[in-house]
């Protein structure tokens, strides 16, 4: 069966906090640019505060208009925004569309054609989405798992299950290339290959994914 390199999105392949010009930047312009009195942190925590419900569903992280709604009404409420679905996701693919990405990660994720079946299994909002088709050209990837569009998050097994059903693999055909310890153990759990690195450590995800396909082994028997 061949084998299936899968890459973050967030932190991977686009700048994060605190890298420079990161997505936190990019929230934090988004929300203020409704409330200018916000401080940078009033503005963070009001976003990050009311990405789940009161019943700790990630609304934001859903694709149907009534979470939606039910989320640009929390953020209205607790920052005094008074702004609309959407207005707020334009505003915010906007903001997201000037967030630096590893250009370089891009290019050799690009390289892997042939080699491995690519993936990426990112959790993110759905006013994200411009921002990532931005940065990588998702016609190169066999699969691409978003949180919004699966309705799970990367936080339980039931999202790794959902990937590793429908990309039909073996835990050990996949190695998952993710930036947080939540996400790589849950991985790790699945009994997939992992490799926790941020975008700047192109060596060590290189080394990494040569060591699983076996590319080293490969030129020593050249």
């Amino acid at each position: 069966m061949e084998k299936i390199v899968v890459f973050d999105w967030g932190g991977v392949i686009m700048h994060k906090y605190p890298i420079e010009n990161n997505d936190k930047e990019a929230i934090i312009r988004a929300v203020k640019s409704y409330n200018q009195n916000l401080t940078d942190e009033e503005a963070w925590n009001i976003y990050f505060d009311t990405l789940p419900d009161e019943n700790g569903v990630y609304i934001s992280k859903q694709d149907d208009e009534q979470s939606k709604e039910k989320w640009i009404a929390r953020l209205n409420a607790r920052g005094n925004l008074n702004t609309t679905v959407e207005e707020f996701s334009k505003r915010f693919a906007e903001e997201y569309l000037k967030v630096d990405y590893y250009k370089d990660l891009v290019d050799y994720i690009y390289s892997l054609k042939g080699k491995c079946k690519l993936a990426i299994f990112s959790d993110l909002i759905y006013c994200c989405y411009p921002a990532l088709a931005n940065q990588v050209d998702l016609s190169e990837f066999d699969y691409v798992w978003l949180s919004y569009q699966i309705h799970e998050k990367k936080g339980n097994d039931r999202a790794f299950r959902i990937v590793e059903e429908g990309m039909n693999a073996l835990p050990e055909d996949i190695m998952f290339i993710d930036d947080t310890s939540l996400n790589i153990e849950n991985a790790k759990r699945m009994g997939w290959n992992t490799c926790q690195a941020q975008g700047f450590e192109l060596d060590k995800i290189k080394a990494s994914v040569n060591q699983f396909l076996n590319i080293e082994n490969e030129h020593k028997l050249s």
